[in-house]
């Protein structure tokens, strides 16, 4: 082994920029960053062949007197802090002094910079390190850096640039996520000598989501605007009918710092829950705001994540904000007169038009069970038809309340041991504990309004179309609702909130299984679960089982695959705590159980459930897909020609 020595000051310099400059965007990202601490509200950034030969910040911000120039040059040189007691409240983009560093240490750079209060500015060269001169010059308030020929001295490194093409977009998606958490600061970005996007600066986030992200995103997202505790969310969220493919939408900024986190796109996502398409993703601008002293913002060298003094304050605070916007302003989908499909006005949602509705029944002899009954369903053995199954289910099912606080609710609680317990607690946990009460009082068109004293809106279900969708008469409106879709939906809803217990039919033939040892033990650990859930199972020796019972509402689902899927779903529960765990299985109980699409369903039924989903704010599936469109009176008219 070769003996230890220092490294010389020329290598050294170069690993360290690596760790802070590793392409052109990066470059990018440190000197934009460098001109928003500089108070610009107007920055050009310029490139060629990527960046990789030439690449111009200018900003007209406070700009440097000239004897700091070539200090700002050397590493860990810095105005922005001077006490180790400043990191802990950064409130800067910038503040390690090793930018400017970093960037000369590897590129050929020219700084140009003036204060307001100067006669002339300075000019200032230097390449890898060296300078090579210095000198008084006339330019504008501000500052200008030009970085050329990028790991010029660094020839292992430069091959591993990508082509020109690539870099340059990795630059330009640099430029457009700082441009996201700055609306206040004109961007403008020029590629090869063609202006690619400019932004107005005007400090609202819409026209920066407009230039930056479309006008598709732009007209699907809604707004974000909540406080949990010490921290503040604030943006826009793509409605559920706007998600995408892919989580390239989401933007994620702390304190105006564009990071990458998994706690808030897991918060996000898991908000969109039941509400969204399988492989689908929300598009989301977010900017969080709280305390710099709560944020670590020095735990990458790249600053592009960060460390939480809590995690779970701040998954809190996303979740819920994004359930209150979703609760605020999401609305059902419309049908235009052109045959496009798009979101109805966000300013009358589903709850405020419908949920007042008095249901008018076109059938004389209305059946009497057909109503609210005891809060746990109780539904019949074997041999049961669907429409005689959707008959006992919605005589029991009582439908959910966003928020009920005098009554006692069930919840399941994870814990440590795996062991899982349904509790009666009075104030329960629940999705909706942070949600304000002003988020359930909708603003009403002055077109819409039911004002108070007048009569509610009726709903005349008209009939059924392909025995799958029914058709419906409110005020102005025609409704389409999913019948499957929609039962599914309160099905769900009616499981979650009624966990007790789930009645169980007996096996004519008990099924042996061999499990894993894991999910063996979980559900020998968890019996009491599994019997409330309808299963009945005698343990063998493990990892063997005999499945003697499986949950009445699942009697077209294989009982193995009833039985390893609430194993799992009891080991998930060590990472994801509470009710939530099941959801899979609710999912899938109420798929099986609920009314098929092509079934034969009475007028009497498809009355009743149409009560039931106006009555509450059921709005999608448990898979995310909507029930309900709206075709206007309007937009019908519009189509055969009556109106323009």
């Amino acid at each position: 082994m070769n003996r230890i020595h220092l490294l010389d000051k020329s290598v050294y310099e170069l690993i360290a920029a690596g760790e802070v400059v590793d392409r052109p965007s990066s470059t990018v990202k440190e000197l934009v960053e460098n001109s928003i601490d500089a108070g610009a509200d107007n920055i050009v950034v310029e490139i060629k062949n990527g960046g990789k030969t030439y690449l111009r910040v200018t900003d007209n911000g406070c700009g440097m007197a000239s004897d700091d120039v070539p200090l700002a040059f050397v590493r860990h040189a810095t105005s922005k802090i001077s006490a180790k007691e400043d990191l802990d409240s950064i409130e800067t983009l910038g503040f390690r002094g090793e930018a400017l560093a970093s960037v000369c240490a590897v590129s050929k750079v020219q700084l140009l910079t003036k204060r307001r209060e100067d006669e002339l500015g300075f000019r200032y060269e230097i390449e890898g390190g060296v300078e090579v001169s210095a000198e008084s010059a006339g330019c504008p308030d501000g500052t200008t850096i030009i970085v050329r020929d990028l790991f010029y001295n660094v020839p292992a490194r430069q091959k591993f640039l990508k082509k020109d093409t690539p870099e340059g977009n990795s630059a330009a998606t640099v430029v457009q996520k700082i441009a996201l958490s700055h609306p206040e600061i004109s961007f403008k970005f020029i590629r090869d000598n063609k202006v690619e996007f400019v932004t107005s600066g005007d400090g609202k986030l819409l026209s920066a989501i407009y230039t930056i992200l479309g006008k598709e995103f732009y007209d699907g997202c809604i707004s974000v605007d909540y406080k949990y505790m010490y921290v503040t969310v604030k943006g826009y969220v793509t409605k559920p009918l706007a998600a995408r493919a892919t989580r390239v939408f989401q933007n994620f900024f702390v304190n105006s710092r564009y990071i990458k986190s998994v706690t808030l796109a897991t918060a996000v996502e898991e908000a969109f829950t039941d509400r969204m398409m399988v492989g689908k993703h929300p598009g989301c601008v977010i900017d969080i705001s709280m305390p710099a002293e709560c944020v670590d913002v020095n735990a990458h060298p790249t600053k592009l994540e960060v460390r939480f003094q809590d995690n779970n304050t701040i998954y809190s605070a996303v979740y819920y904000a994004i359930k209150d916007a979703l609760l605020k302003s999401d609305s059902p989908e419309e049908i235009n007169a052109d045959g496009s499909r798009t979101s109805a006005n966000s300013s009358v949602t589903h709850r405020q038009l419908y949920s007042g509705a008095t249901l008018i029944s076109g059938n004389s002899e209305k059946n009497e069970q057909m109503s609210f009954g005891s809060t746990t369903a109780s539904y019949q053995r074997t041999s049961m038809s669907t429409s005689e199954f959707m008959k006992t289910f919605m005589k029991d099912y009582k439908a959910p309340n966003i928020r009920d606080e005098n009554s006692d609710k069930t919840h399941i609680v994870a814990s440590e041991s795996k062991e899982i317990d349904i509790q009666e607690e009075s104030e329960p946990e629940s999705i909706f504990a942070y949600i304000n009460e002003q988020s359930l009082e909708k603003p009403v068109s002055s077109e819409t309004a039911i004002e108070s004293g007048s009569e509610p809106l009726e709903i005349r279900v008209i009939g059924e179309a392909f025995k799958t969708y029914i058709v419906a008469q409110c005020g102005e409106d025609i409704l389409l609702v999913d019948k499957h879709a929609a039962h599914e939906r309160l099905i769900y809803e009616g499981l979650k909130r009624n966990v007790t217990e789930l009645d169980s039919q007996m096996l004519l033939n008990p099924v042996r299984i061999s499990l894993t040892y894991e999910q063996y033990e979980a559900l020998y650990e968890n019996q009491d679960v599994c019997r409330r859930l309808g299963v009945s199972i005698d343990f063998k020796d493990a990892p063997e089982i005999v499945i003697n019972g499986s949950p009445m509402i699942a009697q077209d689902m294989d009982p193995i695959d009833v039985v390893v899927q609430i194993a799992d779903s009891i080991n998930q529960g060590k990472k994801n705590k509470g009710s939530e765990i099941f959801d899979d299985l609710y999912h899938t109980f109420a798929c099986k159980a609920a009314i098929k699409a092509n079934s034969d369903t009475n007028v009497i039924e498809l009355e009743r459930l149409m009560e039931l989903i106006t009555e509450e704010d059921i709005r999608y599936c448990p898979h995310g897909r909507p029930i309900l469109v709206k075709l206007s009176k309007r937009e019908i008219e519009k189509m055969f020609r009556r109106i323009v």
